[in-house]
């Protein structure tokens, strides 16, 4: 068939679209008003969720046929858990609160360890947080097992906590990290962060920039940061996100997206209104080379009348990406 020259771009471009949709699976969707905020993977591919709106840590193992959730342990004084952080080989920092969701803003900040180097998972009460009414992400400083890093998304700070000592103090503040507005949806500045090399990467809800800073082993910044992506998904809000291979990110979009940035800024989308539902976060799997390929996603829901439903957590095929 003949394919005339004006409609041949079309065509290239609805497979190029098609090429960018991989395959999703889900793996486990959690009860009514159940926010999936944040993910870590154990080096036995066990995958680690935190939930804001209750305040248990939950486990899901994505290898078997029929993935379940088991609860690994109930925090008191709390009402929900935000980021999560591998310090050590096996061990994880996480932060917990009393949420107000609306606003995103909590009282009775907490940062908690939790070791599975134990028959049962030991848990230990790191820190209370008075002066922040928000840790969102955390993350490890390289080759520290005592330092972790957590986003203000309030003030557009980085917090430095000491898990040994529970000492904790703010180590930068820059403009990328602030928020715009105090409104729900404007009031969340710098949010996902990971470390990476000599590198803290964060994203910007508000701002909707993705970038990086580089850091000293004590977690102190040692040059500007640096805006390596902005948004190009409509009506979108960058949130947290995953390392992939050749230096490509792939970070978890609201509201229905996933977005990876290529080593050369260049972006990929990819879109599911049904299976993505306000992606909050994103890991690659561990333990099997195909687990390692595997990247999962955290989902916060979407709204039913009063009813938070359909969060979990999906896996996103990117191999072909």
């Amino acid at each position: 068939m003949k394919i005339l020259p004006f409609i041949l771009p079309f065509i290239l471009g609805q497979l190029t679209a098609a090429s960018r949709m991989p395959p999703i699976r889900q793996i486990f969707t959690f009860p009514n008003n159940t926010f999936i905020e944040d993910i870590a993977v154990r080096s036995n591919s066990d995958l680690i969720l935190t939930s804001e709106s209750v305040p248990t840590l939950f486990s899901v193992d994505p290898t078997v046929s029929s993935p379940t959730a088991s609860a690994l342990y109930t925090f008191p004084n709390t009402t929900g858990l935000s980021g999560i952080t591998e310090t050590s080989p096996d061990t994880f920092a996480l932060v917990t609160g009393i949420w107000d969701l609306a606003n995103t803003r909590a009282t009775s900040l907490a940062v908690w360890a939790i070791d599975f180097n134990h028959p049962t998972p030991a848990i230990r009460h790191v820190t209370n947080i008075v002066n922040s009414t928000i840790f969102n992400g955390i993350a490890a400083v390289p080759g520290s097992n005592k330092l972790i890093l957590a986003a203000d998304s309030a003030i557009g700070a980085v917090w430095r906590v000491n898990i040994s000592t529970g000492s904790y103090e703010i180590v930068f503040q820059d403009p990328l990290f602030l928020p715009i507005d105090t409104t729900p949806g404007t009031n969340l500045g710098i949010n996902g962060i990971r470390t990476k090399d000599n590198f803290l990467y964060f994203t910007n809800s508000a701002q909707n920039i993705f970038g990086r800073v580089p850091i000293n082993r004590f977690g102190a910044k040692t040059g500007p940061v640096e805006v390596i992506s902005s948004i190009e998904v409509p009506g979108g809000h960058y949130d947290s996100f995953a390392f992939g291979r050749e230096g490509s990110t792939w970070i978890a979009t609201h509201p229905n997206d996933v977005v990876g940035v290529k080593a050369d800024g260049s972006q990929v989308d990819i879109k599911n209104e049904t299976l993505l539902l306000n992606p909050t976060s994103a890991q690659f799997g561990r333990g099997s080379a195909a687990e390692r390929r595997t990247l999962y996603v955290t989902n916060g829901g979407e709204f039913v009348g009063n009813d938070l439903v359909n969060s979990g957590v999906v896996s996103v095929d990117v191999r072909s990406l």
